[in-house]
């Protein structure tokens, strides 16, 4: 009996919400219709289809050969086979010693700041010998009791050196004269010579005197 009920009901309320739903459905029907036809019905035309035929075409050759690589290499510098000479060894040279000297004699020449002296004593070295000795600006010399330097000394005057010898090169570090300077030698002057005048000289022209002629005698020549 209730299911009667129910099925009574549920068909009483399809009826009743069916005719009410119709005028909606239709006039959602009609909207759809009418967008529809607002919408273009045409498509665009189809796409061109034409596609490049072809394309361009790649180079078909390719070269037919690679460059040929050079079959012989370089031939490198032969190294020289002769090793180089050997330098000489050159041993730095020996600066000669300074050695100490003395001398005293007599003064024969004086050049500058060279003043040669003839020894009489002092060292071996110099003893007996003529030497040059070399004055410089640096050296204490006394001439005549007084420090004097080297162009007051003169030739005659009676000296004492001490110095350093260095090979063959005298140097004076002291120097100390004393007495007169020598009286240079009188310059004798030739007399002139007399030429005779060439009026006192007998000529070459002078003709020999005239001899007398011999007189005829009366001796009778043989015949």
């Amino acid at each position: 009996m209730r299911m009667r009920r129910l099925a009574v009901v549920v068909a009483l309320a399809t009826a009743a919400t069916v005719p009410a739903a119709l005028p909606a459905l239709a006039a959602s029907a009609k909207q759809g219709s009418a967008a529809a036809a607002s919408k273009p019905t045409a498509k665009p035309t189809a796409k061109p289809t034409a596609k490049p035929t072809a394309k361009p075409s790649k180079p078909s050759a390719k070269p037919t050969a690679k460059p040929s690589k050079p079959t012989a290499k370089p031939s490198k510098p032969s190294k020289p086979t002769a090793k180089p000479t050997v330098k000489p060894t050159v041993k730095p040279t020996v600066k000669p010693a300074k050695v100490a000297f003395a001398a005293n004699g007599i003064v024969t020449a004086v050049a500058g700041d060279k003043v040669t002296i003839a020894v009489k004593g002092g060292t071996s070295d110099v003893k007996g010998r003529t030497v040059t000795v070399t004055v410089p600006a640096s050296a204490r010399v006394i001439v005549k009791g007084g420090r004097k330097s080297v162009v007051a000394i003169a030739v005659g005057f009676k000296i004492t050196v001490t110095g350093v010898r260095t090979g063959a090169v005298y140097t004076a570090v002291k120097v100390q004269t004393s007495g007169k300077a020598a009286k240079p030698a009188p310059v004798v002057t030739p007399s002139p010579v007399v030429t005779p005048s060439p009026s006192d000289a007998p000529g070459s022209d002078d003709a020999p005197a005239d001899q007398p002629a011999p007189e005829p005698t009366d001796v009778p020549v043989a015949s």
